[in-house]
């Protein structure tokens, strides 16, 4: 990508700014500060790059999927105008989509990569591949067409936009490669893991090694699933067998607890680090929450958490207001009163995101997890006509979260566990727009939910094959000019 060889190229004229001084005090020991080093290791870049998926996939993205799906309402500044209006542009969103690739994105990943197969480090490899599936696909559920196989290429100034249908199948081929990598590892593994290798997300002191390896193996499986998912709206019942058979291989760890399973929180789950210090570690949704209070329940979720007697998600998901109940706002910011909740907006207000663990700094968000998988294994059963086996796994999913079984769901009970399972997650945008489940209203005189984020400014204006927004994709139904490849058809 055209940004990510600017930064580079900063680099690389401060490096020479330097050189150009004199020689005096130069020389071994002299001009080697251990405490400011000038190149990474590839542990501290494979390190940089977890934080930046949590930074990608906690952030303004989740933000906006969130309130796009209703599960939350951006009710200030530019969370209602971004996310609930759907107006958010090109500037609003440019660092977000060059956060894809710069730093800690592909441009860290392939240095990684690079590093890992040099050292014969099929561990560190398998792990940097399964990384770039994840981020690649989400980039490009999000963007659509993406510069990729040319993003990186030196001397090419305006990548070409690769389709998002060959995006989908490189990113299945990554997370191939990432999971080849890490079974030949897993043959020979002994002893604990260390987190001085860098693996933020599955590795602690007293872990076994194999089973680290084990998790990272299974949540690529069900990262593969997922994007099957993605493509099932074009490509129909193919895509939901192969996500079947993915997600048989998939995370299998069940909770500990209903607390762990509410939350994402299982063993199995494949959940990013974070430590207690504001703007250094933190949760990012917790810092952005700290902060400001810019975002609200969603009535769309609160109201089908009531409807379906879901009071343990709904007291996880969100806090009482001062009137003690649990209130929503619409697609238009305008606060859902319950009955007993007294008319001016001020003394009934919304209810926001729970604060005793959601909103804790350490708090790991959970990206993949067994619950999606389990969810998957239902969505694709029942589309390829095992309806029983669905039931199993969507009744599985509700038991470990404290819920009673269903006699007899539906696919719409099926996706609707999903939705609220997704709770932050930005794939819960992908799940509306494959199924429009549940039924949304968009906001204000909008014909449909948005599909799509605009290209970021920086980017259009770097890469001359990057289109203006008069010239983004439509679907086959419906008149948005917001929507990609994979989403052909307009919810009603």
């Amino acid at each position: 990508m055209n940004s990510s060889k600017k930064a580079g190229a900063v680099l690389a004229l401060a490096l020479l700014a330097g050189w150009g001084c004199s020689d005096f005090l130069n020389g071994p020991g002299l001009t080697e500060n251990p405490n400011n080093p000038l190149v990474a290791t590839p542990i501290q870049i494979l390190v940089s790059i977890q934080a930046n998926v949590a930074t990608r996939l906690e952030g303004q993205l989740a933000r906006c999927a969130s309130v796009f799906t209703q599960q939350l309402i951006g009710s200030n500044n530019q969370q209602l105008q971004w996310c609930t209006a759907y107006l958010v542009g090109e500037s609003d969103i440019s660092g977000q989509m060059s956060g894809f690739y710069t730093g800690g994105g592909l441009y860290g990943i392939r240095q990684v990569e690079a590093a890992a197969q040099t050292a014969g480090d099929n561990q560190m490899l398998g792990e940097a591949k399964i990384l770039e599936g994840l981020m690649m696909g989400t980039a490009t559920s999000v963007w659509g067409d993406l510069p990729y196989t040319e993003a990186l290429t030196p001397g090419i100034d305006s990548p070409k936009l690769d389709s998002q249908q060959s995006l989908y199948a490189a990113v299945q081929t990554r997370l191939d490669e990432g999971i080849a990598a890490l079974t030949t590892v897993l043959a020979s593994a002994t002893g604990n893991c260390s987190t001085l290798e860098g693996d933020v997300i599955y590795c602690s002191a007293a872990g076994s090694r194999a089973t680290e390896l084990q998790r990272w193996i299974r949540a690529a499986h069900t990262l593969k699933a997922r994007f099957h998912l993605h493509l099932a709206e074009r490509n129909g019942v193919t895509e939901y067998n192969a996500a079947l058979a993915e997600a048989l291989l998939g995370i299998n760890e069940v909770p500990t607890s209903q607390t762990n399973a509410i939350h994402g929180q299982g063993a199995g789950d494949f959940r990013t680090f974070h430590g207690s210090v504001q703007d250094l570690d933190a949760n990012i949704w917790a810092e952005f929450l700290s902060s400001r209070q810019d975002i609200v329940a969603g009535n769309t979720l609160v109201s089908i958490l009531k409807a379906r007697n879901d009071t343990v998600r709904l007291r996880n998901y969100f806090d009482l207001n001062s009137q003690g109940q649990y209130v929503g706002a619409d697609q238009n910011n305008v606060t859902v009163r319950p009955a007993g909740c007294p008319a001016p907006p001020a003394a009934c207000a919304p209810s926001v995101v729970n604060t005793l663990v959601r909103r804790q700094f350490t708090f790991r968000q959970p990206l993949v997890t067994w619950a999606e998988n389990q969810l998957i294994l239902a969505e694709a059963r029942f589309m390829t006509g095992d309806s029983a086996g669905g039931a199993a796994n969507v009744n599985a999913v509700r038991t470990a979260v404290g819920l009673p079984t269903l006699a007899a769901p539906t696919f719409t009970d099926v996706m609707t566990e999903k939705y609220i399972a997704q709770y932050q997650n930005i794939d819960v945008w992908s799940d509306y727009k494959r199924t429009c489940i549940p039924t949304l209203t968009p906001n204000g005189t909008n014909p449909e939910v948005i599909g799509r984020l605009p290209y970021g400014s920086a980017e259009r204006t770097a890469n001359a094959n990057v289109p203006l927004p008069s010239a983004y994709p439509t679907g086959t139904t419906g008149s948005s000019p917001v929507r990609n490849w994979d989403d052909p058809n307009a919810c009603p």
